[in-house]
């Protein structure tokens, strides 16, 4: 093929090849909030579907017994109560307003993403009432709202930004 019928990927008009993916097909800015969304949305997934490449290893429980007394916050609810079987869905608390956008359960992990509360106010919560319920907080990063924990033999972590915030649990 002649050189003259190539066409340079930086030549394509209308589009800013710099940096195309914040551009739609029609060459207009994304919104940020929407691409954020989707960046945190993607690597959640990413992060459930490498899980399911791992070497297969014995299923592990489904949930571990909770404390005699799990008291769950007034303005909470537990996994279980929103349908979730798999994880320490007896003893993991969320705030009542919470918005589940998309989620996993299943014994190899349990994964929520939410659009509500803000990833500011949930991770409040979840410092407020994760020690009440039996959990240990095990890192917390202020500026990243990034929050890892153990609790019932499945370690959590929480991140979030703006609106968009998510929960994975893995035993």
């Amino acid at each position: 093929m002649a050189a003259g019928f190539l066409r340079p990927a930086d030549t394509v008009v209308g589009m800013d090849v710099t940096r195309p993916w914040l551009m739609d097909a029609a060459g207009t800015p994304r919104s940020r909030a929407r691409g954020r969304l989707r960046v945190l949305v993607a690597v959640v997934l990413l992060s459930v579907l490498a899980g399911c490449g791992a070497a297969v290893r014995p299923e592990p429980p489904t949930s571990f017994p909770p404390p005699a007394q799990v008291s769950v916050p007034a303005d909470g609810i537990t996994l279980k109560m929103i349908g979730f079987r798999n994880g320490p869905a007896d003893a993991f608390t969320l705030p009542r307003s919470v918005v589940v956008v998309t989620s996993v359960d299943q014994a190899s992990g349990v994964t929520l993403v939410f659009s509500n509360p803000s990833a500011a106010d949930l991770v409040s919560f979840l410092r407020r009432t994760l020690p009440q319920t039996g959990f240990r907080v095990s890192q917390f990063d202020r500026a990243t709202a990034t929050l890892t924990f153990t609790g019932y033999g499945w370690h959590g972590s929480f991140t979030g930004v703006g609106d968009s915030s998510a929960v994975i649990l893995r035993p």
